[in-house]
C-alpha cells in the first residue's frame, strides 16, 4: 500500500545549521531545507464520502499481469487510491503530476524552445497569488558565508498575476545566468463545493552557471485548485513561511573516486548499486536491499591516521581501508580478517581489551562477533554471541564505570519466523507495535569477552519492539550512562541508568516519540550544560495527507488518530530542561523536516561553537523507474 503505508518522494540528505544568533536556552533555531505549515489544516467537507470498494478480481491494474494470491490482493488493491475511491487521493496524485510538470518546464526554461508563457498551462483565467519572494525577509544567520533569510507568515497580498510573471520576477531577482530545480511535495489536501485546497512544500535549488555560489529556498504554497480530476488548474497561490539558504560554495565535495579509485574493489563492487547486485546475486546469500549497513572509522594500526571499516549485504565482502599519508585509502580486508560474505548491519571499533588498540565489534545477522586487533590491524576472533533477532545497530559505553566497554545491540525481526530468507513480520499495531524481538546488552568482564546481562541489569523492560539505533549518554549528569532507543512502528525507551541498573523513564521524561524511528544522537544544542536528544524518524507527505481526512480510521479515539499523524510528522528534537524531562522542540526549531531520516549526527560543522544537525536520508529506488520507491 504505497500511498497508504505513508511513501514520500526521497532526497539524498539534510544539512541543518544551528543559528548562533538565536541559540540560547529553548529558543535555538534551525535552518533547513523545509519549513513546516503555521496551522495544521483541518478537514473541510471530504471527497471521500464513497465507501471502499471490495476487490472482485485477481488482477491488479498497472502493478501485475500475473494472476495474485487471495489474501494478498485486498491489501494490493489499495496501491491504487481510485480502487478504494479515496478521491483526496487520487486528487493529490493528479495536483502532483501537474506540479512534475511545472518543475520540467521551469527547468527547462534555458532551452531557445521552452517560453515562460508554457508556465500559465496550470492556472485559470482568474489565477491570482502572492509574490514568491519577499521582500522584507531578514538574515537569521550568518556564519563563514552561509546566510540564511528568512519571512513568516503570508508574503504579501493576492494580486490577479499570471505564474509567469512571478517566475520571471523571481529569473530577474537571480539574473541570467540562475538556473532553477523546483520539487513539490503535497503533505495536505482539504475540499469544499468550490475548491480543493492543497499545502505543498516547496524547494528550490539555483545554481549559476559563471560561479561556485549556491542558493537554497524553501517554503510553502497553500494553493486552490479547480474540482476538476483531470489535470486541475491553480485558481490561487499563497505563499508562507519562506527561507533562503546561501553559500559561496558548497559545503562539501564528494572525494570517493578520488580517494578509493585506485583499489580494485571500487571498480568491481563498490560503484555498483542494489539494482545491480539485486540482479547478480543469490537472495539465499541474506541480499537485503533496505536495510541499513555500518561504517565504522577508527586508527586499528596505530599510525595516527583514521581508517575505514564499510559494511556490505551478503554475498559481498565487507572492506577495510586503511588511510595513506597523501590522503588516499588502501584495500587492507582480505589481509585484516574482516572480510566477511554475510549480512553486516553494524561495526564498531572499541578497545575491548584495554591493550590500547582498536578491536572490532560486528552484528552480523543474529550474530554479535567481536575480534582482537593485535595493533597492526590484524584481527583474531575471540568470541560469539547468538540471539533469536536480527540484528541492526550496536553502541558501545562503559555503562557500570569498571572501565571496560560493554555492548548493546538492537534487535528487529526474528530470524526463525522467516526460514533461510530475510522477512519482517507484522507490527500490531502498526503505530504503537510491541510484537517485536529483544535487544541485548553485552557485559564486558575485564578480559575482552561478553555475556548477555539484559535480565541481570533491567534491559528486558519494554523490550519487544523493532529497534532501529540506541545511543548513551548520561543526560542526567549523574555519573553514569544511560541509554535512548529508537524503535520502528511506536514508542522509543530512555532507560535511565541507576547505578548499573536501568529503569524505562521514556513516557515520564515526554521522549517516547510515537513515529517510526530510524536513529538516534545527543548533543547540546543550546549549549546550557544538559545533553538534549534529536531522533530521526519518517517524514511522509502521503501520511501528513491521509491521517487527517475524516475517512481515516473513523472508528478510532482522537487519541489514536493523533498518534498516527504524529507517526507521519518527522524528526523530533527533545530540549533537556534539567528535571529529568524534555520538551519537544522540532517545530520551533525547524527540524521536523529531514525525509526519511536513516541517520542523524550533532557535529559543528562550521566551527562556529554551536552543535548543527546532519541527517542522512532516502530509500531505495529503481534505476527504472524514478517513481519507484
Amino acid at each position: 500500500m504505497a500511498w497508504r503505508r505513508f511513501t514520500t518522494f526521497l532526497f539524498l540528505g539534510v544539512l541543518t545549521l544551528c543559528a548562533s544568533s538565536g541559540c540560547h536556552k529553548p529558543s535555538a533555531k534551525f535552518s533547513v531545507a523545509r519549513p513546516v505549515p503555521s496551522e495544521d489544516l483541518k478537514s473541510g467537507p471530504s471527497l471521500d464520502s464513497a465507501p471502499a470498494v471490495s476487490p472482485s478480481t485477481q488482477v491488479v491494474p498497472k502493478i501485475a499481469t500475473q494472476v495474485i494470491a487471495s489474501d494478498v490482493l485486498p491489501e494490493l488493491l489499495h496501491v491504487r487510491p481510485q480502487e478504494s475511491r479515496w478521491d483526496t487521493e487520487s486528487f493529490s496524485e493528479a495536483a502532483s503530476a501537474q506540479l512534475k510538470q511545472l518543475a520540467k518546464r521551469l527547468h527547462e526554461r534555458h532551452n531557445e524552445s521552452s517560453q515562460t508563457s508554457a508556465i500559465d498551462f496550470l492556472i485559470t483565467d482568474s489565477f491570482q497569488s502572492t509574490s514568491l519572494i519577499p521582500g522584507d525577509s531578514k538574515i537569521s544567520f550568518d556564519v563563514l558565508g552561509t546566510a540564511v533569510r528568512s519571512s513568516s507568515g503570508q508574503i504579501d497580498t493576492l494580486s490577479h498575476v499570471k505564474l509567469s510573471e512571478r517566475i520571471a520576477q523571481l529569473q530577474s531577482h537571480f539574473g541570467p545566468r540562475a538556473e532553477f530545480d523546483f520539487h513539490f511535495k503535497i503533505v495536505r489536501v482539504t475540499a469544499d463545493e468550490d475548491a480543493i485546497r492543497t499545502t505543498v512544500y516547496v524547494e528550490l535549488g539555483i545554481a549559476f552557471s559563471d560561479s561556485a555560489k549556491l542558493v537554497q529556498q524553501s517554503s510553502v504554497w497553500n494553493c486552490e485548485w479547480t474540482r476538476q480530476l483531470d489535470s486541475p488548474k491553480l485558481q490561487s497561490l499563497v505563499v508562507e513561511q519562506w527561507q533562503q539558504v546561501e553559500s559561496p560554495n558548497r559545503l562539501f565535495t564528494d572525494a570517493t573516486a578520488t580517494l578509493l579509485d585506485a583499489n580494485e574493489c571500487y571498480k568491481n563492487q563498490l560503484i555498483y548499486g542494489a539494482d545491480h547486485w539485486r540482479q547478480t546475486l543469490d537472495w539465499r546469500f541474506g541480499m537485503e536491499i533496505a536495510g541499513p549497513h555500518g561504517l565504522a572509522v577508527a586508527d586499528v594500526n596505530n599510525d595516527g591516521l583514521d581508517d575505514i571499516y564499510y559494511c556490505e549485504t551478503g554475498g559481498l565482502p565487507n572492506r577495510l581501508f586503511l588511510q595513506q599519508p597523501d590522503g588516499t585509502v588502501k584495500d587492507y580486508s582480505s589481509a585484516c580478517g574482516l572480510d566477511f560474505l554475510e549480512p553486516t548491519h553494524s561495526s564498531l571499533f572499541v578497545d575491548l581489551d584495554n591493550d590500547g588498540d582498536q578491536d572490532a565489534v560486528l552484528a552480523v545477522g543474529r550474530f554479535v562477533l567481536w575480534f582482537a586487533n593485535d595493533g597492526q590491524a590484524h584481527f583474531v576472533q575471540q568470541g560469539i554471541f547468538q540471539s533469536p533477532s536480527m540484528l541492526r545497530s550496536m553502541a558501545a559505553a562503559d555503562y557500570d564505570n569498571d572501565g571496560d566497554v560493554d555492548i548493546y545491540a538492537c534487535g528487529y525481526f526474528p530470524r526463525e519466523s522467516i526460514g533461510d530468507g530475510v522477512g519482517l513480520g507484522r507490527p500490531l499495531p502498526y503505530h504503537d507495535a510491541n510484537n517485536g524481538v529483544p535487544n541485548f546488552l553485552l557485559q564486558n568482564n575485564g578480559s575482552g569477552s561478553l555475556q548477555d546481562a539484559t535480565s541481570t541489569v533491567g534491559l528486558n523492560q519494554n523490550n519487544q519492539r523493532f529497534s532501529f539505533a540506541a545511543c548513551w549518554e548520561d543526560y542526567d549528569n549523574d555519573g553514569d550512562q544511560d541509554l535512548y532507543v529508537a524503535n520502528d512502528f511506536g514508542r522509543n525507551n530512555l532507560y535511565r541508568n541507576d547505578q548499573g541498573y536501568f529503569v524505562d523513564v521514556a513516557a515520564d521524561a515526554n521522549v517516547e516519540d510515537v513515529s517510526a524511528g530510524m536513529s538516534a544522537a545527543w548533543g547540546d544544542f543550546d549549549r546550557d550544560g544538559r545533553m538534549d536528544a534529536y531522533v530521526g524518524n519518517m517524514f511522509s507527505s502521503a501520511g501528513n495527507r491521509i491521517t487527517y481526512q475524516r475517512r481515516f480510521h473513523s472508528s478510532a479515539s482522537n487519541d489514536v488518530k493523533t498518534q498516527y499523524q504524529r507517526h507521519a510528522r518527522g524528526n523530533t528534537l527533545f530540549r533537556n530542561t534539567g528535571e529529568g524531562m524534555f520538551d519537544d522542540v522540532s517545530l520551533s526549531a525547524n527540524v521536523n523536516m529531514g525525509r526519511w531520516s536513516w541517520g542523524c549526527n550533532f557535529a559543528d560543522i562550521n566551527n562556529d561553537g554551536w552543535e548543527d544537525l546532519l541527517v542522512g536520508n532516502g530509500m531505495v529506488t529503481s534505476q527504472g523507474d524514478p517513481d519507484d520507491l
